[in-house]
């Protein structure tokens, strides 16, 4: 029977390494499928679309870059202002800095878990093309790389509202701080679709990642815009080699 043994044995491992074959290929074939941009992500380098028919309302989906840059720089240091005079410095930049840090989770968390989520509910995919899927659509448009003022100003207070149910008296620090990282993620937002990429490595470096964002992993990588720390932290920087 050492015929036999030997048969089973060599049959054995031409399943195990068949099988590894196709699970191989499988893993392949869904990793391109998954990073190959749908219809609604793929991006049209010139023009704009409309959300709303009705003119009115389709201004307010529109603002200049300088309106909301202007406006939550006021807020962010008037706010900071009083802050000042109700807490040390050093418990104010710790707290502003916490604030900070927290938007840019926030920033990651909601790009990859609210706008790229794969989902079939209907009011959950209006949200993503009103929010986000038109700027993929048209990511030059300059109008639409920021929130406008006023449902800015609406998300911003319930946010406010909701830290200081949280922390008290303490989100008058903290606040400013998810304000101002909220104020260098539309900056650095715009300026990476409208200004060509810097020579400053880092710098250099987010402007490369969020264009392949936006080209070629949409769906699947690099959801920081004003920073790649949580990348990073949870695996999605796109290969070295891409970069």
């Amino acid at each position: 029977m050492y015929w036999f043994d030997t048969f089973l044995l060599k049959m054995i491992k031409i399943i195990g390494c068949a099988r590894f074959i196709l699970l191989f290929a499988e893993k392949t074939a869904m990793e391109k499928a998954f990073d190959r941009i749908p219809d609604h992500l793929r991006p049209k380098n010139v023009g704009t679309d409309e959300l709303f028919q009705n003119s009115w309302l389709e201004k307010f989906t529109r603002t200049h870059i300088a309106v909301p840059v202007t406006m939550h720089l006021l807020i962010t240091t008037g706010v900071s202002y009083l802050a000042l005079q109700q807490l040390s410095v050093i418990i104010f930049m710790i707290l502003f800095g916490a604030g900070w840090l927290f938007w840019t989770f926030s920033e990651y968390w909601v790009h990859r878990y609210v706008y790229h989520v794969k989902t079939e509910r209907k009011w959950l995919l209006k949200i993503q093309h009103m929010g986000h899927g038109i700027h993929h659509q048209y990511p030059k448009d300059p109008t639409r790389l920021a929130m406008p003022p006023l449902p800015a100003i609406i998300l911003l207070s319930g946010f406010y509202g909701i830290f200081w149910v949280i922390m008290g008296n303490f989100a008058v620090a903290f606040f400013p701080g998810f304000l101002f990282g909220y104020v260098l993620y539309i900056s650095l937002h715009y300026a990476q679709h409208r200004v060509k990429p810097p020579a400053f490595g880092p710098w250099n470096r987010l402007w490369k990642y969020h264009m392949l964002h936006h080209y070629k992993y949409p769906e699947s990588k690099v959801f920081g815009v004003s920073t790649n720390l949580w990348d990073a932290v949870f695996g999605t920087l796109p290969p070295k080699n891409q970069v």
